[in-house]
């Protein structure tokens, strides 16, 4: 804690604890806005007293005070990725606290976060329950239940239990309701700094929530549906709190428009702030916003494929040489470093499209750069909620994409490919449902994933394609606001290859995520 500023400490004395979870290493939590967020809420309340734990392989224990996870009668997973649940088995079982909510007589634990948003059915078997919504949206209700009833596990359960945005897995409901916030009024901000953080002693903030660009695998784009922005004047007050020359990592650019980056950018420089961001888009690159990077040393582009055709599948139609001017423009700012995201493994994708990633990076070879270009390659992972959760993951044909290009690129290009076996896991753990409890323990307890596939053959099951458009799916107990029958849609655009145009919520109904029973007002 001595690498860390602005951090919470409490007296536990007349308060409740909580302990705030994050099932994985402290760099990424530490970066993790979300959850940095929650630990400052939770610790604005005199009532409660919260406290972070990490994933370490380990004797789970709190940073603030190193009391150990049974301890804390309240405990709350924040779960930003599917791949994380392991972690959530392993933590579990290194705290000692029981695997069954059955174990644990008078300690309650909860989950929430955007993987749990999407399904939380595989985890079913090993917590109390899950909260679907934005924070802003059920902070009023979670607070009031939890000093109302001081953390006691059966009467904050009951009331829990009550909600259409909580899932108690032994008391099932038809259909449950992700909340959201129709209006955002104060941005999230982090200025929790830590040396060892993967945003080194960097302050967070957020500047849009959603993005209306439709992309067709992306579950965040259909999950955190309508788009929503906040006023310019409260970002800009935020602005203010941030000391002169920091470094300031900007989430959510996508759904500002370019005035707005502009003016956010500029006032961030008279501050002589050093900017970051997770990817850029490449169509906001503007001689001025680029201005704007005199101090970044380097930034990542997403183009996703090179393929023109591919591009309209997944509904994400940027011109290739649109991103090689865009390239040529970053040469001139002094960027040390561009990284470039591709996916592979697409629904409808051929050898050909493939041709067309490799000819592209090729023809980047060409404009010899003074900076170094990373291509990354991540397999395709078919996500809850998206027009893509009826396609299937094949292993054997990643295998043989990934040769093919491996073998047309290792000369041209540095390259870097994201694990299989991670891509696979995360696959069965988006898709899969409680029947992978002893599959979740096995990992946990330290086999290999081919040999748990080889103990329970039957999880590949999950990895099926299915064109079965009237059979639920398991996660369809959860709403987000967008329709299934816009996603039937948007898979039928994807096989003919044709475009939808941006979510536009002042405009644009059609999907179902800007009715008033989906938002809560503000």
């Amino acid at each position: 804690m001595e690498r860390e500023k602005n951090i919470i400490k409490k007296r536990w004395r007349g308060r409740i604890p909580v302990a705030l979870v994050f099932p994985n290493n402290y760099s990424l939590g530490m970066s993790n806005l979300g959850f940095l967020t929650l630990y400052k809420r939770l610790n604005l309340f005199d009532e409660i007293v919260c406290e972070r734990i990490f994933w370490n392989e380990k004797d789970p224990r709190s940073l603030e005070s190193n009391r150990p996870l049974r301890d804390f009668p309240v405990v709350i997973f924040s779960i930003p990725f599917e791949g994380d649940y392991v972690n959530v088995v392993r933590i579990l079982l290194a705290g000692g606290v029981g695997l069954s909510p059955d174990d644990r007589e008078n300690q309650l634990i909860i989950a929430g976060g955007v993987a749990v948003w999407a399904n939380p059915l595989p985890l079913f078997p090993f917590l109390d329950g899950f909260l679907l919504g934005e924070w802003e949206a059920i902070e009023e209700d979670f607070i009031s239940a939890l000093i109302e009833t001081q953390g006691k596990k059966e009467a904050l359960l009951s009331t829990l239990t009550s909600w259409d945005f909580f899932i108690n897995p032994k008391k099932k409901k038809e259909l449950y309701q992700i909340r959201k916030k129709k209006e955002l009024l104060e941005p999230p901000f982090s200025d929790v700094l830590s040396q060892d953080a993967q945003f080194r002693e960097s302050y967070l903030l957020e500047v849009s929530r959603g993005c209306g660009r439709a992309c067709r695998f992306c579950l965040a784009g259909f999950i955190y549906r309508p788009p929503r922005r906040y006023n310019k004047d409260a970002l800009l007050k935020v602005v203010e709190r941030i000391p002169k020359g920091a470094k300031i990592g900007l989430i959510g650019l996508e759904f500002l428009e370019k005035e707005e980056i502009l003016e956010l950018g500029k006032r961030l420089i008279e501050k002589e702030a050093i900017l970051t961001f997770s990817s850029l888009r490449v169509e906001g690159l503007s001689d001025e916003f680029l201005a704007l990077l005199s101090k970044t040393k380097s930034i990542a582009l997403a183009p996703e494929t090179a393929s023109e055709r591919l591009k309209r599948v997944i509904n994400k139609p940027i011109d290739n040489s649109l991103i090689m001017e865009t390239l040529k423009k970053v040469a001139n700012v002094g960027i040390k470093k561009v990284k470039l995201y591709f996916i592979y493994g697409l629904p409808f994708e051929t050898e050909e499209d493939l041709r067309e990633n490799v000819e592209f990076l090729k023809s980047v070879k060409k404009l010899k750069l003074p900076f170094s270009v990373r291509a990354s390659f991540t397999p395709f992972v078919p996500k809850p909620h998206t027009p893509f959760q009826w396609e299937g993951f094949c292993l054997d044909l990643l295998e043989e994409k990934r040769s093919f290009l491996e073998k047309e690129l290792r000369r041209v290009v540095e390259l870097r490919f994201e694990s299989h076996k991670e891509a696979l896991l995360q696959a069965i753990l988006a898709r899969g449902s409680e029947e992978l409890k002893d599959f979740l323990i096995a990992l946990a307890e330290g086999k290999s994933t081919k040999e748990v596939l080889r103990l329970h053959p039957s999880v590949q099951e999950f990895l099926k394609p299915s064109r079965d458009f009237n059979r639920k799916l398991p996660w369809e107990i959860i709403a987000t606001g967008v329709s299934k029958s816009f996603l039937i849609r948007e898979w039928e655009q994807a096989r003919k290859g044709e475009l939808t145009r941006f979510c536009e919520p002042n405009y644009c109904k059609a999907c179902g995520a800007c009715k008033d029973n989906i938002l809560a007002s503000s």
